[in-house]
């Protein structure tokens, strides 16, 4: 086993947890904020027929689909271990939203990051070599999905759609290898996946009645470690195992641009 820098991590750490703190509380105020700037229905009502030139919806439905890149924040706890991941990436989010009333809904995503885990694991590495060889790219998809509440601004063109939940990530196939030298036999697992929670928000503009060019943030931090175990065991000897654990893989910033498609839910009578 390679030597750990402690004090590397831990500075590492520090840094990250800070900025994660940032934008939590970021996010969060801006959430907290938003009911007192929402735009009634009965305002638009107001304006002369001149001016309402976009319709506000009751009860929207939303599908957005936006594309741009996803910023590491979590450092590489352990990275012997679990590996690396680039500092940037692709993210793409394809997501949907449903309203029960005029400005509260519920929302669901699927995400898909783009990279590739650097990792010492030479086997796995050679399977990704053959498996992409025959599917090229398949092996840097990395899935996740999420659902929770989100909520919608809008003044004029303009939208505001923040949003808070939870969700699971896979940021790599899991490793499970053993080694037997005599009697003695060796087990080592790693598993990258993990439960998140997610905050982020689309800052619209609406081009018509149905769609909207959209600017959106979205924040993943893990709700979980994800797991290193070293086992070693014999017949005369009680099983050994050492644990590492690692908070950076789902915990990531992505920045990315799209459109937003929208209809009315609410049935007209």
């Amino acid at each position: 086993m390679k030597k750990i820098d402690y004090k590397k991590i831990s500075t590492s750490a520090i840094h990250c947890s800070m900025f994660q703190r940032r934008v939590t509380m970021a996010l969060l105020l801006l959430i907290g904020i938003l009911p007192m700037a929402a735009q009634k229905p009965e305002e638009a009502d107001r304006l002369p027929k001149g001016k309402q030139k976009i319709e506000f919806f009751q009860r929207p439905f939303m599908m957005s689909l936006s594309i741009g890149p996803n910023f590491n924040t979590g450092g590489s706890d352990y990275p012997e271990y679990f590996g690396t991941r680039p500092d940037v990436a692709t993210q793409l989010y394809w997501r949907m939203s449903g309203a029960f009333t005029r400005h509260w809904g519920t929302y669901v995503d699927l995400g898909v990051g783009f990279f590739r885990v650097e990792t010492n694991d030479w086997a796995q590495d050679l399977m990704e070599a053959i498996v992409d060889a025959m599917l090229p790219g398949i092996t840097r998809i990395k899935p996740s999905v999420s659902a929770g509440i989100n909520y919608l601004a809008e003044k004029g063109r303009w939208q505001f759609i923040p949003r808070a939940g939870i969700g699971w990530m896979d940021s790599g196939h899991s490793s499970d290898s053993t080694q037997k030298r005599g009697e003695k036999v060796s087990t080592f697992k790693v598993a990258r996946a993990s439960w998140f929670a997610n905050a982020g928000a689309s800052f619209g503009y609406r081009t018509s009645k149905v769609c909207s060019f959209i600017l959106d943030i979205n924040y993943r931090y893990p709700l979980q470690a994800c797991k290193a175990t070293y086992t070693t065991q014999s017949p005369e000897e009680a099983p050994v195992t050492k644990v590492w654990k690692s908070r950076s893989w789902a915990n990531d910033l992505s920045v990315s641009l799209g459109i937003l498609l929208q209809t009315e839910m609410k049935a007209k009578k």
